[in-house]
C-alpha cells in the first residue's frame, strides 16, 4: 500500500509543476486504502471541506454524516515540519481540533489535544526531488 503512495507522489512530483494541492488525490487515496485494509466501514474523506472556527484545514476524515475522526493539515513535501508546527495556523488547529495530522506527503505527525503524540517518516524527500528517484518505504508498520 505505501509503496504504491510513495510511487504516485513521485510521479506527481516529477512532473515539476506540481502544487501541494497536486498531491491531494493521493493522499485521499492513501487514506481510503488504509480504512479498506482495516476494515473500518463509513469512513469519508472529505478535501478542501467548509471552513471551521480555526480555518481551512486540507482534510477532514469523518463518517460522512456526523462524526468527525480528525482533520489533516498538508504541506508540500519539502516542507520542514519542525517549521510550521509552531506556526499561528498549526497553533489554532491544535487548540481546536482534537485529531490531527500535520503532514508534508512524506512525514506524518500526529496531535491529540494539541500534542505530539506520535510522528512517522514513511519516505525520504530529498530522494524524490533532488535525486529524481523513488525512494523506499521506511516504517510501515509505524504508520
Amino acid at each position: 500500500m505505501l509503496r504504491k503512495y510513495v510511487e504516485s507522489l513521485f510521479k506527481v512530483a516529477s512532473k515539476s509543476d506540481a502544487r501541494e494541492e497536486s498531491y491531494y488525490s493521493t493522499l485521499e487515496r492513501l487514506l481510503y486504502d488504509y480504512s479498506e485494509s482495516q476494515s473500518f466501514k463509513n469512513i469519508s474523506v472529505t478535501t478542501l471541506p467548509k471552513k471551521t472556527e480555526a480555518g481551512n484545514p486540507d482534510f477532514r476524515v469523518w463518517d460522512g454524516k456526523q462524526h468527525i475522526t480528525g482533520y489533516i493539515e498538508a504541506k508540500t513535501p519539502h516542507t520542514n515540519l519542525d517549521d510550521v508546527q509552531y506556526s499561528e495556523q498549526l497553533k489554532r488547529y491544535r487548540g481546536t481540533f482534537p485529531n490531527l495530522i500535520l503532514t508534508n506527503f512524506f512525514e506524518f505527525r500526529l496531535y491529540r489535544n494539541g500534542e505530539l503524540v506520535d510522528r512517522v517518516q514513511i519516505a525520504r524527500p530529498f530522494m524524490v526531488h533532488k535525486l529524481k528517484i523513488v525512494p523506499p518505504v521506511e516504517n510501515e508498520d509505524d504508520l
